[in-house]
């Protein structure tokens, strides 16, 4: 990823809040050298496999540390349930009138009968 000093501020906030006090502790815990995690910090180029790395050891949201999308705990958010993202998945890429037609579908089915 090209240079891009937002990112670099996110990643340094990023590694503030977790619990590495140590640059060397986190290239050692990444296996990765001390330079990059530096260059990571500078917004410098982060590959992707790095970034992913990086958002899961420190426990951040990677479109937040990458893309400053959303909030730096969004990935924790389990407000949908697995069977609401299926559904949810299912929507995406249908017509809009496919989407409504299924939408009233889905509210015309009394509550009583939502498995949950």
């Amino acid at each position: 990823m090209a240079y891009d000093p937002a990112r670099g501020k996110r990643i340094r906030e990023a590694i503030s809040l977790g619990n590495f006090r140590k640059v060397h502790a986190l290239a050692a815990e990444l296996n990765v050298s001390v330079a990059a995690v530096s260059r990571w910090q500078n917004g410098g180029h982060t590959s992707l496999e790095s970034a992913c790395a990086l958002a899961r050891l420190l426990d951040v949201s990677l479109d937040w540390l990458l893309l400053g999308r959303g909030a730096i705990d969004g990935h924790k958010n389990s407000t949908i349930s697995a069977t609401e993202l299926l559904w949810v998945t299912a929507l995406r890429g249908r017509s809009a009138a496919s989407q409504s037609n299924l939408i009233g579908l889905l509210e015309s089915i009394p509550r009583e009968h939502v498995l949950r």
